[in-house]
């Protein structure tokens, strides 16, 4: 038996409600897309880029602020997102299909000084064909347009207070002082040199191009403006850091150092605040040597000595509180409070009170406000407390975007055709509490699987309780009660709760 007040708490948070306009956006008890993979936090809030647009926390992970819809955004798929105050810029792009190639591109970036209430557009930047030269002190440095958005998209974005910087890719490293109407190209040192200046006479070129034509140095992937005077730039071909505004550049290799960092292609750059200063931490993917290792590289010098954590881990993203760091990688969220001399990780995110699960290892992104860790995957956002009270992925909340169904009226599976070999299925349904009361006990929801010819293949859940909260998933993993992949083909997935008639719905198996 349950009590009434505790079903009505949780029908609260848990049930999917109808979505509605805000002044500042869609106010939406889901997220707009289960494809997290990046994030950025201000004033408490967390802002995600997903698949389908920005999304912002609103509370709790059944109140979320969706941003995607705004025609302000070019395309809803967002590749960078940073925030500074009530400043939120991302960045925006798609897969161009051309001759039956897939080429990645830019769209452009959007931003909004009101923390969502207005939003604006800002083309994709790109050279004109005659912007060939560079003025550089007193040199001038020959440098190839960037004309189209193709293979031009922005990785990298940072904030600081008068100047807005990007790393995208082709188009290098770049800033802007004037919310995106110009964009300056920015000079970083060339594979051949550690370090330049304004004052040297140098021969060189800006060239965003894989050797021997170009420069991996200059291919720009990761920015963080620490304030307008110390910038880190990552790239493929290492970690830079100026201290004037992006005048001087000090390039930091896998080669250039006894002790360097990990490997030279620097997909993600934070800083963490000590007592000292600041600490760098760099996510680090091989790009040329063979001796080159994924893993983490941070530094409490400005690069002088590195520190190497996780090695031969794909890492994506960093998050941090006090002393203690959160990293997320593709074997999941992990956890430090002594430099990475331990580490707790998370193997596998279940939400045992909403009953769901997150399907992959993989976490592309981390954000932290107050006790809550966020963590965002290819599958929904996860939140956990990490406290005094309650340790870190003890207890987790899962939000994922589904289309909701009315109570016992519908049932479908997604996604559909699908894979056993690569993927589970989700079987959605609705078990809302309506005249449950504390006398009441749970529903009881059974399904069973059937193929073509209506025999039972399956009969994933038996007379299970499950709380009247709402929005309901049930994984199938495409097996049979003997433990097999069933064959190619269309199933019948029956859903029976209580004694009501049963839903239905269809499964087309491709393996």
């Amino acid at each position: 038996m349950r009590s009434t007040g505790i079903i009505i708490a949780l029908a609260g948070l848990m049930a999917f409600g109808t979505a509605r306009a805000d002044a500042q956006g869609i106010l939406s008890p889901m997220p707009s897309s289960n494809g997290v993979y990046h994030s950025a936090t201000s004033k408490s809030e967390v802002w995600f880029g997903t698949s389908k647009g920005v999304v912002r926390t609103a509370g709790s992970t059944s109140q979320w602020m969706q941003y995607g819809g705004d025609t302000a955004f070019a395309n809803r798929s967002i590749f960078a997102i940073a925030a500074l105050g009530d400043t939120v810029w991302a960045s925006t792009g798609y897969d161009k299909e051309s001759d039956g190639q897939s080429t990645t591109t830019g769209s452009g970036l959007t931003y909004t000084f009101d923390a969502g209430l207005t939003w604006r557009h800002v083309p994709q930047p790109v050279d004109g064909r005659g912007d060939s030269i560079i003025v550089y002190g007193a040199n001038r440095i020959k440098a190839l347009p960037v004309v189209v958005p193709e293979q031009n998209v922005i990785y990298g974005l940072s904030v600081a207070p008068h100047a807005t910087w990007i790393a995208s890719w082709a188009g290098g490293i770049r800033k802007s002082t004037d919310n995106g109407g110009t964009w300056q190209r920015v000079l970083l040192p060339p594979d051949t040199l550690d370090a330049i200046s304004p004052d040297q006479q140098l021969n060189l070129q800006l060239n965003p191009r894989n050797p021997p034509e170009g420069n991996r140095n200059h291919l720009g992937f990761s920015v963080l403006a620490l304030s307008d005077s110390i910038i880190w730039a990552g790239t493929a071909g290492g970690v830079n850091v100026s201290t004037d505004g992006g005048s001087s550049w000090r390039k930091f290799t896998h080669q250039n150092q006894v002790g360097g960092i990990l490997a030279n292609w620097v997909t993600k750059i934070k800083a963490q605040s000590i007592p000292s200063g600041w600490r760098i931490w760099t996510t680090n993917w091989p790009a040329e040597d063979p001796d080159e290792r994924r893993g983490v590289s941070c530094t409490d010098d400005n690069g002088q000595t590195w520190h190497h954590l996780l090695e031969r881990v794909k890492c994506y993203d960093f998050a941090f509180r006090d002393s203690v760091v959160f990293v997320a990688s593709d074997d999941g969220p992990y956890r430090t409070s002594d430099l990475g001399a331990s580490w707790t990780k998370t193997n596998r995110i279940v939400d045992t009170l909403g009953l769901q699960v997150i399907t992959s290892n993989s976490a592309y992104t981390v954000a932290v406000s107050a006790d809550t860790v966020w963590v965002g995957t290819s599958d929904g956002i996860a939140a956990t407390r990490d406290d005094s009270v309650q340790k870190f992925g003890l207890i987790w909340s899962i939000a994922r975007a589904a289309q909701p169904v009315a109570d016992r009226a519908a049932a479908y599976v997604y996604p559909n055709p699908f894979s056993p070999s690569t993927e589970s299925v989700r079987i959605h349904y609705a078990v809302v509490g309506a005249g449950w009361g504390a006398l009441l006990p749970y529903p009881t929801v059974s399904i069973d699987i059937f193929d073509f010819a209506m025999n039972r293949v399956r009969t994933l859940l038996s007379g299970a309780s499950r709380p009247p909260l709402g929005q309901m998933d049930e994984l199938w993993d495409g097996r049979d009660d003997g433990g097999s992949i069933v064959p190619n083909g269309v199933y019948f997935v029956r859903i029976r709760i209580n004694d009501d008639d049963p839903l239905w719905a269809k499964a087309l198996v491709i393996r």
